[in-house]
């Protein structure tokens, strides 16, 4: 499993910009050829050039596991018809940006008590198993948690319960970590799939052993 550092749009919280799978990578219009390049070597993935709702900052919006991505409704047309070139797409309808407040896998969905019941109802429809809950004390649970279809990792400010229970619900092992010289929204930070995992270049060496170790 690979582990190097990037930059995306010259910033170091390079899961704000970014949002993979195991096969596929949606990153900024804008991203620089040497970044694209670092995602797709470490991470195995084809990289798709896209913004979402006008905004480069597409993990604020969007997430996705290897089946499909899930957006809010109010995603514009063009990006849509974009996107479903490369993943079948949901729309949730919704005014919240999805991505802070969801995180998911190929058999689970983790989504922050902030989501309303219409909400978790259309979210339901995606088969996943859900688990709705907040994390470390904070609702923006989309970037507290990272989850991929072998582990996760997760803020560690996390409880013990917390993640006893995340463990229990998924049937995997994670651990906890911060990023870039101590980010405890770790998913801002760090980007991941089963095969590899890039970190924002402030990320410590500490930090490098403790992010591998959870997630491989």
């Amino acid at each position: 499993m690979q582990l190097k550092k990037l930059k995306v749009l010259g910033s170091n919280y390079i899961g704000l910009f970014t949002i993979t799978n195991d096969n596929i990578c949606f990153v900024p219009n804008s991203i620089d050829e040497r970044a694209l390049k670092t995602i797709e070597e470490t991470l195995d993935v084809k990289t798709i050039k896209t913004n979402i709702y006008d905004s480069s900052l597409l993990a604020v919006f969007a997430k996705m596991n290897n089946k499909e991505i899930i957006l809010p409704s109010f995603i514009l047309k063009k990006e849509i018809e974009q996107i479903e070139k490369e993943i079948k797409v949901r729309i949730i309808e919704t005014e919240h940006a999805l991505g802070n407040l969801i995180e998911l896998n190929d058999t689970h969905i983790i989504v922050s008590k902030t989501l309303n019941e219409n909400d978790v109802k259309q979210i339901k429809k995606t088969g996943l198993e859900l688990l709705q809950t907040n994390i470390a004390r904070t609702d923006v649970i989309g970037s507290a948690i990272i989850l991929t279809n072998k582990a996760f990792l997760i803020n560690p400010n996390a409880t013990k319960e917390e993640i006893e229970n995340i463990e229990k619900t998924l049937n995997i092992k994670g651990g906890a970590s911060t990023a870039n010289t101590g980010d405890a929204l770790i998913r801002n930070s760090v980007l991941a799939n089963s095969k590899g995992i890039l970190v924002g270049e402030q990320t410590t060496g500490h930090e490098m052993t403790r992010i591998e170790e959870a997630l491989e």
